[in-house]
């Protein structure tokens, strides 16, 4: 198992590493595209704007894009720890993405590997808003991976509950 935003920092952090293999590749082909003041500023204003809309959809209660609800939809994670493990770098989608990102290099031109950069900003606007809504529930998500099946949330309280003790502050047992 492993935490939900552990989960979606890792794919961000891959499509990122991915995006700058694109970049290379399409500066080593291409050669440096000319670059303006104005045009880096107009890209960062509209990434930063997709951002904030991404991140308004996913947190959410619509049907298709809002990941509240299923966030709510959580199970209880019982009978069994969950290991406290920590996302792994999903090498996968890494290995995908440099080779799509550099067949887009060669053939399309110098810009056209920033693409990758939206579904970035995606994974990072789903880890920002389970993030906050652990915080705001008190909950940690969990990826289960079900071979058999869609990859399910499941949730542990943030800390372990209390021992039960008895009434002279003596320990059960």
């Amino acid at each position: 198992m492993v935490r939900y935003v552990h989960q979606e920092l890792w794919t961000a952090l891959a499509l990122l590493a991915a995006t700058a293999v694109g970049v290379v590749v399409a500066v080593g082909v291409h050669g440096s595209p000319p670059v303006r003041a104005d045009r880096v500023w107009l890209v960062a204003v509209l990434a930063l704007g997709y951002l904030l809309l991404v991140t308004l959809l996913r947190g959410s209660r619509l049907r298709w894009v809002g990941e509240v609800r299923r966030f709510e939809a959580a199970v209880p994670l019982t009978g069994r720890e969950p290991g406290r493990q920590r996302g792994r770098f999903p090498l996968p989608i890494f290995v995908a993405f440099v080779v799509t990102a550099s067949v887009f290099a060669l053939v399309g031109g110098p810009l056209i590997p920033l693409l990758p950069l939206l579904p970035t900003l995606d994974w990072l606007a789903k880890a920002a808003v389970g993030a906050r809504w652990e915080r705001g529930h008190g909950r940690l998500l969990w990826r289960e991976h079900d071979r058999h099946g869609p990859q399910g949330l499941s949730y542990t309280p943030f800390t372990a509950p209390a021992p039960t003790r008895t009434a002279t502050d003596a320990p059960p047992g």
